[in-house]
């Protein structure tokens, strides 16, 4: 449901907020496109699609923070994962209606955003 992205490649800020059904992300070359994508897979998926953690920080920046917000089909809640790389290397996820992160680290995420989706 949502995009967060800071010191991400080209952007310094970002925020997206995605609507119910298809998106489209349109712009003219070169504009970002492809990051927003690359971010998603990043945070949910650790894809990080031939590039290293460092190709991610935006230059003249010491880290880069990308947050995805996304709704659970399983228990329909909404969670935020969060993956930071470059001088500080955080994975997390947090619960918004409890105020509360849930977990840390690289493998207890992946296995909780695993379980989340079996």
């Amino acid at each position: 449901v949502s995009l967060q992205l800071e010191n991400t490649k080209s952007y310094q800020h970002c925020q997206v907020s995605f609507t119910d059904g298809v998106n489209a992300i349109v712009g003219h070359n070169g504009a970002g496109k492809s990051t927003i994508l690359e971010a998603i897979g990043f945070a949910l998926f650790d894809s990080l699609n031939g590039y290293k953690h460092s190709d991610f920080v935006r230059e003249g920046a010491k880290s880069a923070a990308v947050t995805v917000g996304f709704i659970s089909n399983l228990d329909e809640r909404r969670y935020e994962v969060t993956r930071r790389c470059g001088a500080s290397n955080q994975y997390s996820v947090y619960d918004p209606d409890l105020g509360a992160k849930l977990c840390d680290g690289k493998a207890d995420v992946t296995d909780f955003l695993r379980n989340l989706n079996a």
